[in-house]
Parts: structure tokens; sequence; C-alpha cells
């Protein structure tokens, strides 16, 4: 699965748009489509122009970015504004570029 959905959000007065932001890393994607699959689900790090991290995606009706609707859930999409210290700790998860977006010390 690739995340083909433009997703933007107007969160606290900021707007938060996957095609303006700087993307950073893929922290999930475990294939499918999210019309077909249940469980598929594509979520990746966004940096803003103004240096804010958040997280998009799409899934299926069992995955993060559910939807509910007409007494059930379905696939959706969706975005989540979330601090330096989350951006990192995913980073560091995702096996992602860290060195890029954060001072490391060498352990």
């Amino acid at each position: 699965m690739q995340n083909d959905r433009h997703i933007r959000r107007v969160i606290g007065g900021r707007a938060y748009d996957t095609e303006t932001a700087q993307f950073v890393h893929v922290l999930c994607n475990n294939g499918g489509h999210v019309a077909l699959d249940f469980h598929a689900e594509y979520t990746a790090l966004y940096r803003t122009r103004r240096g804010a991290f958040f997280v998009a995606g799409q899934s299926g009706a069992c995955g993060r970015w559910r939807h509910f609707r007409n007494g059930g859930y379905g696939p959706g999409c969706g975005i989540e504004v979330i601090g330096d210290t989350e951006a990192r700790r995913l980073l560091e998860q995702a096996n992602g570029p860290v060195e890029t977006f954060f001072d490391v010390i060498e352990g």
C-alpha cells in the first residue's frame, strides 16, 4: 500500500498538510488496500515548514485511522500532531533518520 491520499487538517488553528510538509519516514506499511483489508495501514511521519512534527496515514476498518460511520467502522485517514520527543522516539523505533532531525550523542 502507498499513501496515495492527500490529507489536510486544521488543528488548533494550524494547518497540517501531507503535500506541503516534509516527508520524514514511513512508520508503518503492512501492505494491502485499506478498502479491502481491514488491517491494512500506512502511517508516516512528516514535518511542517515551521518544524512541527505530525503523523498521518490511512488504514482499514481495524487500523489506527479507522472512522466510525453508519453504525460501524470503515477505512479512514487522519493526522495526529506530536511533539519532538515522540517524533524522536518513533524515528528510533522505526530505525529512521534520527540524526537528520535531532542531535545524537555517541554512546
